[in-house]
């Protein structure tokens, strides 16, 4: 367990760590938004928002609040323009803040390189297979499929891996 993170938890109220992890969510959008900079290689802006994403379950340290990220990020990813509806928003942001609260990733050390850069590229690599899945049912065509499936996930893995290292 992430006793650094855990230790700084307890000294706060739970209702400061959601209200820090909501003000995070918030940077995590604003990221996602301002550094997708439409070069058309899928996967790029995930440096951004995933390394505010590490970073606010760094801070925070209490687990649930990546989850409460990323919900937060998906909210403010809406009026922001990330160009996708609430829900859809939420179950890919959502479930990208979630993973950090679950399953092997509680156990990473995200306090050493190697546990947030190995956390990055997980995440990153959930949200390829969630967004590539909803490209093959809607058969809405994306940079994914576009720039090729194999390419498109390796430089998932790279820029969630350089977010998770960053955060």
């Amino acid at each position: 367990m992430q006793t650094l993170g855990q230790s700084r938890a307890t000294r706060r109220s739970p209702v400061t760590d959601v209200a820090i992890a909501v003000a995070i969510g918030l940077v995590a959008a604003l990221a996602k938004r301002y550094l997708d900079f439409s070069l058309g290689i899928p996967g790029h802006a995930g440096v951004g928002w995933i390394a505010v994403l590490v970073s606010s379950r760094l801070i925070t340290g209490r687990i649930g609040m990546g989850m409460v990220t990323g919900l937060s990020m998906a909210a403010f990813g809406v009026p922001l323009g990330l160009g996708h509806s609430l829900g859809y928003n939420a179950l890919l942001y959502g479930m990208s803040g979630a993973l950090l609260d679950t399953g092997v990733l509680i156990r990473l050390p995200l306090h050493k390189a190697w546990g947030a850069t190995l956390a990055g590229a997980i995440i990153h690599l959930a949200k390829f297979g969630f967004v590539f899945a909803n490209a093959l049912l809607s058969g809405v065509v994306k940079n994914v499929e576009v720039y090729g499936f194999i390419m498109s996930m390796r430089n998932h893995v790279f820029f969630g891996a350089l977010g998770g290292l960053l955060g």
